[in-house]
Order: C-alpha cells, then sequence, then structure tokens
C-alpha cells in the first residue's frame, strides 16, 4: 500500500489520465464507463472506470510539481505503465484565446523537485508516441490544438523577483503550468509513458487587457475536450 495514493499494485492499474483538482479527477471518472471510487487522501481522489472496454484511471495529483512527483512515482510503483496529465495552462504566444488546448511536447523545468533527481540539463521530453496519439485524437474530432515547449514553474503569484514569462514567450514556449516537467522527468527514469494536454484559460500576460480567465465558461468546455481526447489516446494501440 501506497502511503499517499493509498493504492496497492494491481494488474488493472495499466493507465491513468491525471489533473491537479479533485473534482476533475471525478469528472474524468464520470465520462468513464462504471467508474467506481478506489481512495481518497489528502489530494490524491482516485477512481478507475473503463473506456471502450479499456480500464483507466483517473486521479488527482494536487497543485505543484513536488507533490505531483509524489503521486507520479506511487502510480507508477502500483504498475501505471502510461500517464497523461489533463491540466489547465496560461497561453504565453499572442495567438493563445481561452478555451484553446495545447499539446506538450517538453517542457521547461522552472521547478524545484527534478533538480534533486537529476542534472538541469537533462531535458523533460513527453513521450513522442502517447503525445502523437493525442494529436491523432484531437485531428479525429476535428479541434485545432497549438503544441510545443511548455514552461513548468513553481510560481503562480510573483514576489519580488521577475518571472521571466516574456522571456520564454521570446524563447518560444506556448503556455505555462506547474507540474508537467516533474511527470516527464519520472516518466523518462521509470520507462513510462508520459504526456500533457492543457486547456489555456488565456495568456497571463494579457491579464489587463481582459485574455485571462481561469473560471470562464469557454474553459470547462475546452476542458471536456482535453479529457475526451486523453481517455481516447490512453487506450489507443500504441506503435
Amino acid at each position: 500500500m501506497k502511503p499517499h495514493i493509498r493504492l496497492a499494485a494491481d494488474p488493472r492499474f495499466k493507465r491513468a489520465v491525471v489533473c491537479g483538482a479533485p473534482e476533475r479527477a471525478a469528472l474524468v471518472a464520470s465520462q468513464l464507463e462504471n467508474p467506481q471510487e478506489l481512495a481518497k487522501n489528502r489530494e490524491y481522489h482516485s477512481y478507475i472506470g473503463k473506456h471502450k472496454g479499456v480500464e483507466v484511471m483517473a486521479v488527482s495529483h494536487g497543485v505543484g510539481a513536488a507533490g505531483a512527483t509524489i503521486c507520479f512515482q506511487e502510480l507508477m510503483d502500483v504498475g501505471v505503465q502510461s500517464i497523461i496529465r489533463v491540466g489547465t495552462a496560461g497561453g504565453l504566444q499572442d495567438d493563445a484565446q481561452i478555451g484553446d488546448v495545447a499539446l506538450a511536447t517538453a517542457a521547461v523545468r522552472q521547478e524545484g523537485v527534478t533538480p534533486l533527481m537529476v542534472p538541469i540539463g537533462y531535458p523533460a521530453v513527453a513521450d513522442p508516441v502517447l503525445t502523437a496519439s493525442l494529436a491523432r485524437a484531437f485531428r479525429e474530432k476535428g479541434r485545432k490544438f497549438h503544441h510545443g515547449v511548455i514552461l513548468t514553474s513553481d510560481v503562480f503569484y510573483p514576489g519580488v523577483l521577475d518571472t521571466d514569462l516574456r522571456l520564454y514567450q521570446r524563447a518560444g514556449c506556448v503556455a505555462v503550468e506547474m507540474e508537467c516537467s516533474a511527470l516527464f522527468i519520472t516518466g523518462l527514469l521509470r520507462k513510462v509513458r508520459t504526456a500533457g494536454v492543457l486547456a489555456l484559460d488565456g495568456n497571463p500576460l494579457k491579464w489587463a487587457e481582459g485574455n485571462y480567465n481561469p473560471q470562464a465558461g469557454s474553459l470547462d468546455q475546452a476542458l471536456r475536450a482535453a479529457i475526451s481526447a486523453a481517455l481516447d489516446a490512453i487506450v489507443a494501440p500504441l506503435e
């Protein structure tokens, strides 16, 4: 029994769609066939059900890379071999609109946990096959998406230091969020496939212009589209 997610190894635990908020994990579970609650402890709530006849877990990992990494590692300990994170993010490019979605191909490691795991020069890269499966799921649904390198940062509310969002915008990062680099590094070290799909709540660099709203109704639609694509991708045959 893992101490945080409160689960033990189980042959059903092969695929997981993860997200930050417990209520979002419940939303993912509601899209599964015959969902069952597995465990609830702290921010880690888990469910299991089937999608297209294949068993899939829905698990919340909380906010921030450090606590999320505990969840990712314990899921891998109990047998999970493919993980897709469905989350929200702030878009950084000028064409980012509230309600868009983005696929993360890799992540800048501006969080505190992975530098304690591997040298900072080690890249946080999503699994290309699982990411391609996500892209295919969106194309089959006729939905456009952004894709590229994202920024994973521990800072949400800035202090006296510059957050460097404009720097990473100029470098071409498509979005900023708080957990993907930890997921990708953990997956690389454990030889587990990982990917990330993000619903964009606007552009934090344009907050004053009204192009940033984490409560927008279109964000809910984007999250549901991201969940649907993630479920299709996680059960698809991988080459």
